[in-house]
């Protein structure tokens, strides 16, 4: 694969030829803008989040929709859901540049409307265009990536992309918090959509470029083709969200349905082959979706153990999540080094997954008998985990999908990655609602789930393997993932 030129050129990341013919006629391609386009898009995404989940309740106090709370967070996820599906249509059809600038101005247009809200519908509304926004805004992040960057360097910018996903994790709940109290809540979304708008204004020049080669582009089926999919997905995934909020006899049974409905679902969206763990792309699509799902998931537990089972105020059982979030980021600094271009994916990927095996045992041991301070410890080493097998898997699909089918493979990782998020927030709720959310009932739920879990990545691990191609895969890279599957 070609490096990525700084002057003109008729060659992509690819090397493939450029649509205008002589190397005069582009734009050169610009690297380091590109990369602050990438990493600056998912910090403002990751700002928005953890700050738009603190400021809600002020929010819906003041329009009156405190019943619909649940909603709101609820149509943000379905909408984020179907675009991450769309998104592998969308990507390959038009380009991985006008995807991305929908997705700015879905998210960026979403803010405008929540922050002028005067009812709950109304939020509701801008919600479901900021969800949109989100989940075009990830598959055109990786596709750019994947299409405009050499193997070598991918690994160093996933790595800054992990951390931009990351570390604003830190800020947007103070911020948000501060701001709300002292000025109003609206004042914390309405800034967003001018530095999204000025961003793109900076960048545009990278942007011109990619789309000037026609970087990304490739084949996909027919959008009708996936409506039906992302339907079942869909119900799925809010089956699994409701499951926590019903009686403890019906809460397990209808996560399971809810996991039928999402594995009928999601097959068509996968490659051929991805649910028998295939050599190649198939298993890292799947494993991207099983590795990394779970540390999401579980982020409500812990917190609940702590405060519910040790008697932590609010602020001290929450900085776990902070030691998580600090975690997550340490790995994707490790990405962004030189030297771990050279380590092993497959390798890579299972030191993540053991980190994240101990780091869950610390913190089941951490909430119970032994002292708490495992638990922030073993969050920790869980986010770094996940961190490293994460990142690792996702340059693995970029590397494995091919020019042509980058858009459709990272498509079915983020969805892989966000219904494992949710069947395993809809398992450890239903795990909740059984054994109860007070007291030691509640440390109780929370050490099955967490050992649960890590026992499940144990399992796994046998299959890292299977991300290395065979030699039949390995010759055909630029085959569709059906050839290969």
């Amino acid at each position: 694969m070609a490096s990525v030129k700084r002057s003109g050129g008729d060659a992509g990341a690819s090397g493939a030829p450029g649509p205008r013919g002589a190397a005069g006629d582009l734009p050169p391609l610009r690297p380091h803008l590109l990369t602050v386009a990438l990493v600056l898009t998912v910090v403002v995404a990751s700002f928005e989040t953890t700050a738009t989940a603190t400021l809600m309740p002020a929010a819906l106090e003041e329009i009156d929709g405190t019943p619909f709370y649940a909603f709101v967070f609820g149509v943000f996820t379905l909408a984020q859901l179907a675009a991450l599906a769309v998104g592998g249509w969308l990507c390959p059809t038009y380009g991985p540049v006008r995807t991305f600038v929908l997705s700015a101005v879905l998210h960026g247009g979403g803010l405008l409307v929540c922050a002028t809200a005067l009812s709950p519908w109304w939020l509701l509304a801008g919600r479901v265009l900021q969800g949109a926004g989100t989940g075009l805004a990830l598959i055109s992040v990786y596709v750019l990536v994947g299409s405009c960057f050499p193997e070598e360097r991918r690994g160093r910018v996933l790595g800054l992309v992990a951390m931009g996903w990351a570390a604003p994790g830190l800020l947007g709940p103070p911020v948000a918090g501060v701001v709300t109290d002292a000025v109003s809540w609206r004042a914390v979304l309405l800034p967003v959509p001018i530095v999204e708008a000025a961003m793109l204004l900076a960048v545009w020049p990278a942007l011109a470029a990619v789309s000037a080669r026609r970087l990304g582009r490739g084949t996909a089926a027919p959008l009708r083709s996936r409506l039906a999919p992302i339907a079942l997905v869909s119900t799925g995934v809010l089956t699994a969200m409701t499951a926590p909020d019903l009686a403890p006899t019906v809460a397990l049974p209808l996560v399971l349905v809810s996991v039928a409905l999402i594995v009928v679902g999601a097959r068509p969206l996968f490659p051929p082959g991805a649910l028998r763990l295939a050599r190649g792309l198939p298993s890292a699509v799947l494993l991207r979706g099983l590795v990394g799902g779970p540390w999401m998931g579980l982020l409500f537990v812990v917190p609940l153990a702590l405060a519910e089972g040790r008697g932590y105020s609010l602020s001290a059982s929450g900085a776990v999540l902070s030691c998580g979030v600090v975690g997550f980021t340490m790995g994707g600094v490790v990405h962004s080094l030189a030297w771990a271009a050279r380590v092993d994916r497959a390798r890579m990927v299972l030191a993540g997954m053991v980190l994240q095996v101990a780091g869950m045992g610390a913190v089941a041991a951490g909430i119970g008998p032994v002292a708490a301070t495992a638990a922030y410890v073993g969050w920790g080493m869980t986010g770094l985990g996940a961190s490293l097998a994460v990142t690792a898997l996702n340059a693995s699909v970029l590397a494995l999908a091919g020019d042509a089918d980058r858009g459709g493979a990272t498509s079915a990782m983020a969805v892989g990655d966000a219904t494992t998020a949710a069947v395993v927030s809809g398992l450890a709720g239903a795990a909740i609602a059984v054994w109860g959310s007070t007291g030691p009932a509640a440390v109780t739920a929370a050490q099955t789930v967490l050992l649960g879990t890590a026992a499940a990545l144990v399992l796994l691990m046998p299959t890292v393997h299977r991300l290395r191609p065979g030699a039949a895969a390995s010759t055909d890279q630029g085959a569709s993932p059906r050839a290969r599957g």
